[in-house]
């Protein structure tokens, strides 16, 4: 999810009562939680784009990383005299500070993991992706359920833990409601492309932006991809056909597959196509996650190779980085 949601998503917890018990300091170690996390998506950004794709939402994501993480945490803010003086003393006090930088940090990983980015929260024992694909990294009316009650808080104090549980609650619903709207759609797409005699091996639902009624749907079989982009309320579909990769530059994708970004991105995406063409320096092969393509024109992860006329790798581009 994006910051501003994370952020909210701490304060929210913190009204739960542990504004009530510890006072601002509660809020504020538990939004630092929510938020510390996306740190590696700025040293990752730094690192260039092997690093980022291979590790954004990784150690910092994980259950062990965050574990790790509080433990710095509780340890930095109980070294604060201001923050010790709300606190019971001694060990219990470092319990409190830890046990609320975790609670921060596991909202932030629940709140990536119900987007479709990926999440290795098992890292380093294993470096999948997880994702629930609920709703897009941006989501408005997601975001709105935390922020109407932090607003109302504002001039009915007295309801505050109230109005928090009703938020976390509205929050489940919202998640439990798409869910159950995307698996109904998902079988809908099922039936009509049987009836359209494709044979897919694999159907997905990725949520797109601006409302939660709004879907990419990918129908996946041997040779294609068939992107289905539906908004329920107006009961329309639009079909985009996407090979997934050419058969006339077969061997120039063979130069390129073992390439180490190659392997790295074809690990992180889940509905690649490649494209090749040829050019008058060589070849320019591009590597398109369609997971992206939410807003055509713009295609976010787009790796580009550039190749001469051997098939050698000259450099390569990632959205917004180059590799030299």
């Amino acid at each position: 999810m994006d910051p501003i949601t994370h952020g909210l998503s701490g304060a929210i917890l913190s009204r739960t009562g542990f504004y009530q018990r510890f006072g601002r300091l509660a809020t504020i170690i538990i939004i630092v939680g929510a938020l510390i996390p996306d740190i590696d998506h700025f040293s990752l950004r730094l690192a260039g784009p092997l690093a980022y794709l291979k590790y954004h939402r990784g150690f910092t994501h994980s259950i062990l990383g965050s574990f790790i993480i509080a433990v710095v945490m509780a340890a930095i803010a109980h070294s604060i005299k201001q923050f010790r003086e709300r606190l019971p003393q001694g060990i219990r006090g470092y319990v409190v500070l830890f046990g609320l930088s975790l609670l921060g940090i596991y909202a932030h990983i629940f709140f990536d993991l119900i987007t479709s980015y990926g999440t290795q929260i098992f890292f380093p024992f294993s470096n999948k992706r997880h994702s629930l694909d609920l709703v897009f990294i941006i989501d408005f009316y997601f975001t709105s359920l935390l922020l109407i009650p932090l607003i109302i808080m504002k001039f009915k104090k007295g309801w505050s833990r109230i109005l928090a549980f009703v938020s976390l609650a509205g929050v489940l619903i919202y998640l439990g409601a798409v869910y159950i709207e995307r698996d109904l759609l998902i079988e809908k797409i099922k039936t009509e492309a049987g009836r359209f005699g494709i044979k897919s091996s694999n159907i997905e639902a990725i949520p797109l932006p601006l409302s939660p009624f709004r879907w990419s749907v990918f129908v996946e079989d041997d040779e294609r991809f068939y992107q289905v982009n539906t908004d329920i309320l107006k009961y329309n579909l639009t079909i985009n056909s996407f090979e997934k990769k050419p058969q006339a530059n077969n061997n120039i994708i063979e130069k390129v597959q073992n390439l180490e970004i190659v392997k790295i991105y074809l690990w992180f995406a889940r509905f690649p196509v490649v494209t090749v063409k040829e050019q008058d320096s060589g070849y320019l092969v591009e590597y398109f996650d369609l997971r992206f393509n939410a807003l055509p024109p713009r295609k976010p992860f787009l790796l580009s190779l550039f190749l001469d006329k051997n098939g050698s790798l000259n450099h390569a581009e990632l959205m917004f980085h180059t590799i030299k």
